[in-house]
């Protein structure tokens, strides 16, 4: 009820219980969607936090992978480089040497086939796949190069080595001056000067395939080695081995003595490839296993 302090008419008003109440509980509802919608806020600023500093701390780290990776594949390309020229020097074959899948060209190439725009992720997946093609290539290269050093070290210790006896050269490979008959002669090994009776050792392992006498040669022994090599030992005192006896090196197969035809004391030792004779001196403790 309004009343006037006048003569004018009083207003009256009538509010039920029933509008009250549903006042009351439309300013109730009201502060309960406005506290709803703040607290919704609240999380969602809360949530915006959290993912910001988790998109920070993955940017950080992402930052630390891409060094590592980056220093990896620095790593493997060394690594591959230093495996391929390795393979190449020891005579393996150049066409197994691949370049990997490096270069602009295979990059846009892997980009297409992905079908993506070229990224800094697309850029280093391509990194890593060309990382894991290296390291597969650089494996099996290994493994060639293990096969190489392998034959190679079988062709050394079955290559003529060593001095086939204690003593000097006395006269060399190729044309010489002959004192016996006082001409140019043509040597097709090499002479050794020696006591009478030293030791003459086998310079390779092989098998006796020939053993006799003559007099411009005295005895003599002839042994076969691996890979196409033969050496002559003769102007020999007398024989120790057998022909078809397989003996290995260093063993002692006979002994320094002279011929008829020439009265120094000295061993005529020759080096064979095939039927090719090749100067010894150059084997003499040159080839080192």
């Amino acid at each position: 009820m309004v009343i006037p302090h006048t003569d004018r008419r009083t207003i009256n008003f009538i509010i039920s219980y029933k509008a009250i109440s549903i006042f009351i509980g439309i300013v109730v509802i009201l502060l309960v969607i406005s506290a709803v919608n703040v607290l919704s806020h609240s999380g969602s600023v809360h949530q915006l936090t959290e993912l910001n500093l988790t998109n920070k701390d993955f940017i950080r780290q992402s930052s630390k992978m891409k060094e590592e990776v980056g220093s990896l594949h620095e790593t493997i390309q060394y690594y591959y480089e230093k495996i391929s020229s390795l393979y190449i020097k020891l005579g393996g074959d150049p066409a197994r040497v691949s370049k990997g899948m490096g270069g602009a060209a295979n990059l846009n190439q892997f980009a297409s086939l992905q079908g993506t725009p070229q990224t800094d992720i697309t850029d280093e997946s391509f990194r890593i796949k060309e990382d894991i093609h290296n390291l597969k290539l650089s494996s099996e290269l290994s493994d060639e190069i293990i096969k190489l050093i392998k034959k190679r070290k079988s062709i050394i210790r079955n290559t003529p080595s060593i001095w086939p006896t204690k003593g000097y050269v006395l006269f060399p490979f190729g044309k010489y001056l002959s004192p016996i008959t006082g001409k140019e002669e043509l040597n097709k090994g090499l002479d050794i000067g020696s006591f009478p009776g030293a030791e003459v050792v086998a310079t390779a392992p092989g098998l006796v395939f020939d053993t006799g006498f003559s007099p411009a040669t005295g005895y003599y022994i002839k042994l076969a080695h691996k890979f196409g090599w033969k050496t002559i030992y003769s102007n020999l005192d007398r024989v120790k081995v057998k022909k078809g006896e397989r003996i290995s090196k260093s063993d002692v197969i006979g002994y320094v003595g002279k011929t008829p035809e020439n009265p120094i004391y000295h061993l005529h030792y020759e080096v064979h490839v095939g039927t090719q004779p090749l100067n010894p001196f150059s084997f003499l403790n040159q080839i080192q296993e």
